[in-house]
């Protein structure tokens, strides 16, 4: 299964518990992740905020100085969390030290480009584009990076 296929069924597990999706406002979520936070944790410039699109679905969407699609934040209600940790196609293994839970995926694969964590109302779902080799753009380190940064702000 590709990362959107991963994504998509990740997304579609939360949203079957959940109701409905919390309003798409990325001005509702900056307070959590700027351009400038991802900056730092991957030591490059001219990272930038991009609007949400086909190819750019979270409701946070950083772009590289190529203007290519590094990270994607999409926010969900806390209780989305157990279907999504559920989820047999994105769980891969628990992580500590994130949020109040947090795991990684997908399942198969030997990359991980996605990161879930619970942290007060919120569920939040990170994940990163892979290159044309099926690389992550971002290593999973840095995705923990930037999720315990969100985190610290919730």
């Amino acid at each position: 299964m590709n990362r959107r296929g991963i994504t998509t069924l990740i997304a579609a597990l939360v949203l079957g518990t959940a109701g409905t999706l919390l309003p798409a406002q990325s001005d509702r979520f900056n307070k959590y992740l700027g351009a400038v936070d991802v900056q730092k944790v991957i030591g490059s410039s001219g990272v930038k905020l991009v609007p949400k699109s086909p190819d750019a679905e979270g409701d946070l969407n950083f772009a590289g100085q190529d203007g290519q699609l590094l990270l994607s934040a999409s926010f969900y209600p806390a209780s989305s969390y157990a279907s999504a940790r559920s989820s047999k196609g994105g769980f891969k293994s628990s992580l500590t030290g994130v949020g109040e839970e947090a795991f990684v995926g997908p399942a198969t694969g030997p990359s991980l480009f996605i990161l879930a964590f619970r942290k007060g109302p919120y569920t939040v779902v990170l994940n990163t584009e892979l290159d044309a080799k099926s690389a992550p753009r971002l290593p999973m380190e840095k995705i923990i990076a930037i999720a315990k940064i969100m985190a610290a702000r919730m």
